[in-house]
């Protein structure tokens, strides 16, 4: 974690958590600046085709180096798009070391993915109640509010899919779904550190997708494309509020123990 000074004018410091991935953090403020990295207090849009996972991959090794790099720290897993064995597996899969940050209680796995789109099992009562994912979500974020204010951990979090926003007939109500942006981005405000939300390109209705991309503060864009026999996948940040950004096209590749090889690639 390190501060940098935001303008000249106003003097004001900000703090940013560098990601450890070199070329990555270089895109993430400016020459002048002595660590690079994602500001405090942001809410990251992971926008990516539905056909590959590896924004899902980015979102879990930048949250598994965050959690090993700053003290006293904690990050929240909330996993919708698998069961938490698959979950697991996934972390596996390059060689990631998740298991020692959860037996020492600095990550949490919270499962969405046995929430269905109505209701959920009840152990305080006999039956089932009803309850949206929206306000799952909502309740675990000022869970992580109050984690904060008791522990005074800096909190990171991944939410690792929004396709229930579609199967809780929130996609075609875009006065709900600002509502469940605006009070997400409320509580992260004020819990700070970094979150990241992963969102499938068009899955969702236009208008609901835009709302959700324009009231996010930072926005990282995946695509992909053929060269040859070979799925290349390419990425670039669109936007992230409180740092100078570059905003290059590069290609992406997820390596063992390494994490990623980032290199530039030519502009689209």
């Amino acid at each position: 974690m390190s501060m940098f000074q935001a303008s000249d004018e106003e003097k004001e410091e900000i703090v940013v958590f560098p990601t450890k991935i070199q070329a990555l953090d270089q895109l993430l403020g400016n020459e002048f600046s002595d660590t690079n990295g994602f500001p405090s207090s942001s809410l990251v849009l992971i926008h990516m085709p539905p056909n590959t996972n590896l924004g899902v991959l980015f979102a879990q090794k930048i949250l598994l180096s965050f959690l090993e790099g700053v003290e006293n720290s904690v990050g929240f897993y909330m996993h919708s798009s698998k069961p938490k064995n698959q979950l697991m597996k996934s972390f596996e899969t390059y060689g990631w070391k998740y298991q020692p940050l959860i037996e020492a209680d600095k990550l949490q796995l919270i499962d969405m993915w046995t929430i269905t789109s109505s209701h959920t099992a009840s152990s305080s009562k006999v039956g089932r109640i009803d309850i949206k994912r929206k306000t799952f979500l909502k309740q675990t974020y000022q869970k992580i509010l109050q984690i904060k204010r008791n522990t005074g951990s800096i909190c990171f979090s991944v939410v690792d899919d929004l396709l229930w926003l579609k199967e809780d007939d929130l996609d075609k109500k875009p006065s709900k779904i600002l509502e469940f942006i605006k009070d997400l981005l409320d509580l992260i405000f004020q819990i700070g550190g970094v979150h990241f939300f992963i969102l499938p390109k068009g899955i969702l209705h236009d208008v609901s997708e835009r709302l959700i991309m324009n009231y996010a503060t930072g926005l990282i864009d995946f695509t992909t494309e053929f060269r040859g026999n070979n799925l290349q996948h390419l990425f670039h940040i669109a936007k992230l509020t409180g740092v100078s950004i570059k905003s290059e096209l590069l290609e992406i590749s997820p390596e063992a123990e390494g994490g990623f090889r980032i290199e530039a690639t030519t502009k689209l």
